[in-house]
């Protein structure tokens, strides 16, 4: 798939991982949907980083854990340019809740931002291209986690539900097809989230089968890789430095 002149929308790109991925799109001269929850000021500055450098973005707040949510962000991209190519669902929360801890609305919600919305996003993408009658014109692309091959206890919640989104880009690569493709990509450790994670990156790089951490551009190198290349449907690459060969 050529990436210029398609409309992307990419869930949670106000910052990290999903502003770089809105950044790399927009780029390649595609039209970005930034979507966020509640973190708005820093998904206005994703969206004026885009225009200042000369692409096209447009901002759209939604809470990923209602269908209304869902809805509201199809109806605004749809409306915003009136056709859509490339869903890439990285919006998610990272919370460590030991199995003793936790509450069913936590699991809950966990499994609604990680599953149930990319579902409902990515049939929403497939119904719209299907009426297109365009035969390949959709993209799909889950980021989920290299963790859920070796899970750690302190997140059983988040784990189960990364584990059923990539099985889900198996079953969906299935059902969207020939219309859209659905891929997936593991990221290992690759951005801090705390100050206290900086200490646990540097033992993990050593401990690393290629003794590096994987960076956010090459996660960001996989995800528009599957975008681009038509023959390749419910894969996921596992993007980690080798943390899932431990």
């Amino acid at each position: 798939m050529n990436l210029h002149h398609t409309v992307v929308v990419v869930t949670g790109a106000s910052d990290r991982i999903g502003r770089a991925i809105a950044q790399a799109f927009a780029q390649k001269g595609a039209s970005v949907v930034v979507h966020c929850h509640t973190d708005i000021e820093h998904a206005r500055q994703t969206v004026n980083m885009i225009r200042e450098a000369g692409g096209d973005a447009t901002i759209c707040t939604a809470d990923l854990t209602s269908i209304e949510g869902v809805d509201k962000l199809v109806h605004h991209t749809l409306q915003s340019y009136g056709r859509w190519n490339i869903l890439i669902n990285a919006a998610s929360v990272f919370h460590s809740v030991s199995l003793e801890n936790l509450t069913p609305e936590q699991f809950q919600n966990d499994h609604l931002l990680h599953q149930m919305a990319p579902f409902f996003l990515s049939r929403a993408l497939y119904l719209h291209r299907k009426e297109a009658g365009e035969i390949g014109g959709g993209c799909v692309v889950n980021l989920t986690d290299t963790g859920i091959r070796k899970p750690v206890p302190s997140r059983p919640s988040y784990y189960s539900a990364k584990s059923s989104l990539e099985h889900q880009t198996i079953i969906l690569g299935k059902a969207m097809a020939p219309y859209v493709r659905i891929n997936a990509v593991a990221p290992g450790a690759v951005l801090p989230a705390r100050k206290e994670d900086n200490e646990y990156f540097s033992r993990l790089e050593q401990q690393l089968p290629m003794k590096k951490l994987a960076t956010v551009a090459q996660v960001v190198n996989a995800v528009l890789f599957l975008c681009e290349n038509d023959a390749v449907t419910g894969q996921t690459i596992v993007v980690d430095g080798g943390e899932h060969l431990q």
